[in-house]
Parts: structure tokens; sequence; C-alpha cells
């Protein structure tokens, strides 16, 4: 029962069960124990994932480290056992190879002297361990990877990020070298651009916050910001602006920040802006689109946003059959389950070819089917219209007749608004007796279909 897309494992991967791994990549002995889920992430070797934690993306888990148990790490957390380095040590573990060389043979000097004084370090060490005030924990280093066998069995753990049974800390990238460490300004602004540069080399990050800050910068050197150069159609697009730098066009950021750059597992859709809506944008491009101009070019334009945006034909179907209800209900002020029907039909002459384009199979057409049922129970006229008998059935039937809904999509479509019940609003408008009448006929009408075609094979047979 575990769900692994789009990510790469190592050798020697542990994932138990009820867990969730979506674009990420695994080196090798990692494991993950149930129920956790890793969504664009990477987990280091040695590194173990306890039962119902959470790495959102972004997150790197370096070797060896254990997120414990329910913890939940956002988004871009680097954990690391690494020691912390000091800010008065200039070296930063990149010397040149001449220093090195020259360094080596006075390390050998003092590794006689120092060894004899080595067992006496470590029970001192094995006394101070027993404090337990501190965060510095005890940890085997046996099961770690060759490479981190030089690692001090004395670790600072972050225990109120990676939890109690966890180990390791977090590691926050050093400001740039020429920040100045004597203005505390400088050096906050120091380590936002560290952190946002750490941030733009890991999985999931969105590339247009680049581009939204760089259009922020140009808007605000341009002339439209000086006294004289300001008019009052400049001063109504500031206010239309929102602290990302974008124009919001009378669009609340509650909607901006909706959530359709989730799959139907909650995890992320790679390549998605979050934020971005595209359903409705979809919709949008399709009430845009001039019927004057031929239905494949707006077939084009869709393809070419789902492209941008890694929507799928189930989002461009939902879009386009909102699109057509909604010039229905502009044409017509008072619209009767009949004229409904009519508008429809004529409608269907134009688009008909664009839903028969983008319709792959059934899970397209019932995304059209679940889209008609979000304006039944949404607001406004829409509401009204679709969600009065038998206007809901009317629509599903002529769909039907012009073959772009099938009988099969129908029928999936049925038996999950049965397993839902009629408590919920989707029940109720499933169980209106006009929809349930239909249903009934079509399933006769199938039955009646295939016993045709089973007496044609037993005739055939005979003869």
């Amino acid at each position: 029962n575990c769900l692994v897309k789009r990510s790469v494992l190592g050798p020697n991967c542990t994932i138990c069960d009820e867990c969730q791994v979506v674009d990420s990549h695994f080196w090798g002995n990692v494991t993950v124990e149930k129920g956790a889920k890793i969504n664009g992430a990477v987990i280091c070797e040695d590194a173990v994932i306890k039962s119902g934690a959470v790495i959102e993306s972004g997150c790197v888990i370096g070797r060896g480290c254990v997120v414990g148990e329910g913890v939940v790490l956002k988004e871009f957390t680097r954990i690391t056992l690494a020691e912390e380095a000091d800010d008065d040590d200039d070296y930063s573990g990149f010397g040149d190879s001449e220093d090195e060389d020259s360094s080596s043979s006075e390390d050998e000097d003092d590794d006689d002297s120092d060894s004899s004084d080595e067992d006496e370090d470590d029970s001192v060490d094995d006394k101070d361990s027993s404090d337990g005030d501190k965060f510095n924990i005890a940890v085997d280093t046996k099961g770690l990877a060759p490479s981190c066998s030089n690692i001090s069995d004395k670790l600072v753990t972050d225990h109120e990020i990676v939890g109690n049974d966890g180990l390791g800390r977090v590691w926050i990238p050093s400001p740039p070298e020429d920040y100045d460490s004597d203005d505390d300004e400088d050096e906050e602004s120091g380590k936002e651009k560290a952190i946002e540069l750490m941030k733009s080399g890991s999985i999931g990050y969105d590339m247009t916050l680049i581009y939204r800050k760089w259009q922020k910068i140009q808007v605000e050197d341009d002339d439209l910001f000086s006294e004289e150069g300001m008019d009052s159609d400049d001063e109504d697009d500031l206010m239309d602006m929102d602290d990302d730098g974008l124009f919001n066009n009378g669009v609340g950021n509650s909607s901006m920040l909706a959530s359709s750059h989730l799959d139907d597992d909650g995890m992320h859709v790679v390549g998605r802006q979050k934020g971005v809506d595209v359903v409705r944008e979809l919709r949008d491009i399709c009430l845009e689109h001039e019927t004057s101009s031929p239905v494949e070019n707006l077939r084009i334009e869709l393809n070419s946003f789902k492209f941008s945006q890694n929507a799928t034909y189930g989002d461009c179907c939902k879009g386009a059959i909102m699109a057509v209800m909604d010039k229905i209900f502009e044409q017509s002020e008072n619209t009767s389950s009949g004229k409904l029907v009519t508008s429809l039909r004529k409608m269907l002459e134009y688009w008909g070819p664009l839903f028969k384009s983008i319709c792959m199979g059934s899970e397209e057409e019932k995304a059209i089917i679940h889209a008609l049922e979000t304006m039944a129970l949404g607001g406004g006229k829409a509401a009204t219209v679709l969600g009065t008998e038998p206007a809901f059935r009317f629509v599903l039937q002529t769909l039907h007749d012009r073959e772009i809904v099938n009988e099969d999509a129908i029928f999936d479509w049925a038996k999950e608004r049965k397993e839902e019940g009629n408590d919920s609003p989707r029940g109720q408008l499933f169980y209106q007796k006009p929809t349930q009448d239909f249903l009934e006929w079509l399933e006769e009408d199938s039955s009646e279909d295939d016993s045709d075609g089973d007496d044609d094979g037993s005739d055939e047979d005979s003869e």
C-alpha cells in the first residue's frame, strides 16, 4: 500500500507500508517507516525517516540523520550530522594541496604525542555525555558510511526540529563574504540572500519567484515612481500590486493561493506554479476565445498552457465545459431546462470537436461531469439552473447523445457517487429522480446492446 512516483531509489532502501514517496532521490540504505510522506526531497545514505513523518519539498536529509516519528519538516529544511564550523576558523575544508601537504607532516608528528591522551579524553567524554540538560547525544557510528566514521561520538541535535527520537541539526548557509558583520541590518540581509540561494537550487523551488523579484525591482526603478512621471493610472496600478510585486487585477490573495498545484494525493505537482488555479485559467482562455476563429486555434492554446503548468487533459475538459456553460448563461437571463438543452446543442456544434480532441478516455469524460457538479453545487445562476431538476440530467444526456461523454464514464461516476451516499450535496444531486431515471435507462440500453452482440455471435457460430 505504498505510493512511489517519479523517484530514484538507491540500493538496499526499505520503504514500509502506507508510505508516499514522490519526486525524491534516495541514496543507499535509506529506511522509511510506516505512514511517512516524502515529497521532492533528497535523502542521503543511512538516513531514517520514522513512522508518520512528513518531509516537504526541497528538504535534504544528511547521511545518517534520523527524522523522528510524526515530525513535519518544513520546505527546504537541511538536516546534517556535520559539526558546525567555527566562525573564527578560516579553514573551509577545501584548502590548497600545498597547504595540506605542509600541514600533513606536522599532523603526523603530533599523532604520536596525542595518542597517549586519547584514552583519558574518552573517559572524560563518557562522563560528560550523561548531562541531560544538553542536546548532545551519544551516537553509534558503526552503522554509518565509511566516510562518516570520523564523525565525533557526540553530535548536537535539534530535537525541536527532528523530534525527541531524531538525530541531526539544522544546517543554515553562511552569509556571503561581502556582507558587513558589524552592520546588523546588512548581516540579516546577507543571511536571507544565502537562504534564498540555497532554496533556488532545491527540488520544488518556484523559479517564477525570481522573476517576480526582478519585475518588482524594475518597477521600482521606473520613472512612474517619480513624482513628475506618475499619473492617476499609475497610482491605480500601484494599488493593484501585491507584496510580491504582482498585479492582482482584482483577484484576492485567497484565490491566488488555490490548491490546484496539488495532485489527488496532496503532493505538489512538479512544474506547476504554486498558487495558480489551472482550471480557472483554462476556463478564462476559453471564455476569451472568439468563435469566429477555428476551434483548432483554441486547442493549441489550451495545449500550450497545459504543458506550461504540467496540467492534464482533464483540467482542459473542466475549463472548457465551464466556459461553455458560462456562455450559455450569459446569453439568456431566464434559462429553463428546455432552453438550456437547446443552447447546449447549438454550442456543441462549434465546441464538440474540441472536446473530442482533448477527451483521451473515461478520466477526461468524468472530469466534464465533475465540472458540471461543481457548477451545480456552487453559487450564482449556474447553481440555480443546474441544481434544479431535471437540468442536470438533460445536460448529461445531451453530452452522451453527442458522444462527448460515453456510458462507461457515466457508470464510473455513478459508482463513485453510490459509494458516497446521499448525505452530501453531491449525493443529493446524484440521487435526483430524473438523473436516476436516465441512469436506469442507460443501463438497460447497454445490457440490450450486450445481449444483441451475444445473439449475433451465436448465429455466426451456428452457421
